[in-house]
């Protein structure tokens, strides 16, 4: 008997489970098309073909869905951009590594459309916790990055030159994202070099700057 209730209790969780990944395909595409505000409990509702019940009894809100959406892309996303290890020098490094997230970036189009959309159409203040927290792990990562491209300057000054750029190199990728809406794939190799070599020359002079301060401290 309690062999059959556990049978059937496994079922109903993959039962459910399976509905709210269905709920959460349907939301992602309906919010990418129409952003927050157009993207209706009944539209995602007709979108994933399940009832209204079954959508209420994952979540209890449009914000609810979007928040748990942005969640699941978010971490299936930097779950695939860990950090990789490259030798060289730093724009080698920084090219290896931009490469890297410019490929991750392409296989999760979808999601990056909808967190730009909607940063840009959300007015939900729990959803705007969640994009806020994704965006801090896109400049956390950012910066460990590059502060791996720099690590021959030594910890300390890595960490001024990964803090210094981390912003910089995420609106770059903004940029590129964007672009390759607008242009396709031309020319995408181009731009994480143009990327790289950025990020190479603002890094070095602060790094040139860090040593000649740390010199002249020395000298009094």
């Amino acid at each position: 008997m309690k062999s059959g209730v556990s049978g059937t209790g496994i079922r109903r969780n993959a039962q459910g489970q399976r509905a709210r990944e269905e709920i959460l395909d349907a939301a992602s595409r309906v919010m990418s098309e129409y952003g927050y505000e157009g993207a209706s409990i009944s539209a995602i509702i007709k979108e994933s073909g399940l009832q209204k019940s079954s959508i209420y009894w994952q979540f209890d809100s449009k914000a609810a869905i979007a928040a748990a959406v942005m969640e699941r892309g978010a971490r299936r996303f930097f779950d695939s951009t860990g950090a990789i290890r490259v030798r060289g020098k730093a724009g080698s490094r920084l090219q290896a590594y931009l490469t890297h997230i410019a490929d991750n970036i392409d296989e999760h189009e979808e999601f990056l459309r909808l967190f730009l959309t909607l940063l840009i159409t959300n007015r939900d203040p729990d959803v705007a916790q969640v994009l806020d927290r994704v965006r801090s792990e896109a400049n956390a990562r950012m910066r460990e990055f590059i502060a791996m491209a720099f690590e021959a300057e030594g910890p300390e000054v890595a960490g001024i030159i990964g803090d210094r750029l981390a912003g910089l190199g995420v609106a770059l990728f903004d940029g590129y994202f964007l672009a390759a809406q607008i242009d396709g794939v031309d020319g995408r190799n181009q731009r994480v070099r143009d990327m790289a070599q950025a990020l190479e020359h603002y890094g070095t002079d602060i790094a040139s700057q860090q040593h000649s301060a740390a010199a002249r401290r020395e000298r009094r």
